[in-house]
């Protein structure tokens, strides 16, 4: 376990320091001459994006926890039609993009679609129904697309430790909304705390939905200063402010988690979900209904709908090409990142040290980087590694892996770290006891109960 540990520790450091290397020419554009624009962006630009994209990070981790920690709850405790479909079919509007699905409640909500053209024929249209704030729209866009990271991690942590003090507050009389406040939320609040950080990390790197909906958020004033302005020093600049953003979000995060002690049963038991029955029922049943309609079914049909329109005009000759292009490269940096996420989580939770905490933390900043700012910052690291060593460094299909490497580790990494908190390392102590050792332990017993982890962590990777 001594040399399992020290690998970990030397090749999270390497990965780490690589990262630095490529975050920090957004860092040392502090310390150089600003441009000409600079002093306008920061008293006009720099407010306006700071608090919107604030508000709309803090709506929409509002609106997803409540969103993600009632489904658990609901899933974890009571048994209804349909459950296990549902249980399962909850996972899935993760891999909707959040830009896809704003286009397409954009498009059902508009003039044109489907919700005003039926009320126009009932005569029931009334055109102030439809006058949506782009803030409050984009929030509705993220919750629905983004919940799944709340969903899996507390119902992951509820189904496995709740068992024992729900059935000990049933027999005193408790009922399910005392419970779910002084139980569920408590008891699950690491594990709420860990996905609400990626819905945050998740808003604050989108670039299409913003730009889309029209909400001045960083990614947006980045691309206009990089474009529009033609300012790359002030776009940089606005990275480094994005990334302060990220890691003080972070810290508070860590504080957070430090602060909530849980205490484990020692023996756990299954929990015995309760039968719900008449209009409880009804409600329950049509509460996931309408969330797995709007977040997954909606967009599917639309989609669905508009492939069989275009069918004709999609490009088939290229089609076999760029689908394994795209698979390829899926595959390969999806393989990387799980293996580099194991790692560094393996490294975290072997050593308990100030240092592991910063290897944690640097770790997610790249998955709130826009991809093209980290495509720009990959590139500007392989030019000063070109001309530092006299190699060809700055084109090629490794410098693309690489970048979307450090751009999606920190999501393959927070769910790894998190499976790994949720199994402990008792498994593997006890295998060790029995003659195996800590390898062995890690890939024949731990990694067979994190592959479901592992799969739905793959829907939302490149």
């Amino acid at each position: 376990m001594k040399k399992v540990a020290t690998f970990s520790t030397i090749f999270s450091t390497i990965w780490i320091v690589s990262i630095l290397f490529v975050l920090s020419e957004s860092f040392s554009r502090f310390f150089v001459k600003a441009s000409d624009t600079w002093q306008h962006v920061v008293s006009v630009t720099l407010p306006n994006i700071t608090s919107s994209t604030l508000i709309l990070v803090i709506g929409t981790m509002l609106l997803t926890g409540v969103l993600g920690v009632l489904s658990a709850y609901f899933v974890v405790t009571f048994e209804f039609k349909f459950r296990r479909w549902i249980r399962f079919l909850l996972y899935f509007p993760l891999a909707i993009p959040p830009y896809i699905f704003a286009y397409v409640l954009t498009h059902f909500l508009g003039y044109t679609g489907f919700l005003q053209t039926t009320l126009r024929s009932l005569g029931l249209f009334k055109p102030e129904w439809f006058e949506w704030n782009a803030m409050v729209l984009g929030m509705i866009v993220f919750s629905m697309t983004l919940y799944p990271y709340v969903y899996i991690s507390t119902k992951s942590f509820l189904e496995r430790f709740m068992g024992n003090y729900v059935e000990t507050a049933r027999t005193l009389g408790s009922r399910s909304t005392g419970i779910f406040f002084k139980i569920a939320l408590p008891l699950a609040m690491n594990a709420f705390i860990g996905g609400m950080v990626l819905v945050a990390l998740e808003v604050l790197g989108d670039y299409g939905t913003v730009v889309y909906l029209n909400i001045p958020t960083f990614s947006i004033a980045i691309f206009r200063s990089w474009f529009a302005l033609r300012d790359f020093d002030s776009s940089l600049r606005l990275a480094g402010f994005l990334l302060i953003i990220v890691f003080i979000i972070l810290i508070i995060e860590h504080i957070l988690r430090k602060n909530t002690k849980q205490v484990m049963p020692a023996n756990v038991r299954p929990l015995k979900r309760k039968q719900l029955k008449g209009i409880k029922h009804v409600a329950l049943v049509s509460y996931f209904i309408l969330i797995l309609f709007i977040a997954l079914g909606l967009p599917l049909l639309h989609l669905i709908g508009w492939a069989f329109i275009t069918f004709n005009r999609i490009y088939w000759n290229d089609f076999g090409s760029q689908l394994f292009n795209t698979m390829f490269l899926g595959l390969v940096v999806t393989s990387a990142i799980v293996m580099i996420g194991f790692v560094i989580g393996n490294y975290t939770r072997l050593k308990h040290t100030p240092w592991s905490v910063v290897v944690s933390k640097i770790t997610l900043l790249g998955y709130s980087i826009p991809g093209s700012v980290m495509a720009i910052l990959v590139l500007f690291a392989f030019i000063t590694l070109s001309q530092q060593f006299n190699l060809l460094l700055t084109t090629g299909l490794g410098m693309l892996m690489y970048g979307l490497i450090i751009r999606y580790l920190g999501l393959g990494y927070q769910n790894i770290e998190w499976g790994f908190k949720k199994i402990g390392l008792k498994n593997n102590e006890i295998s060790q006891t029995l003659g195996k050792t800590y390898l062995q332990g890690l890939f024949q017993i731990e990694v067979p109960l994190l592959y479901l982890l592992i799969l739905l962590m793959m829907l939302k990777l490149p």
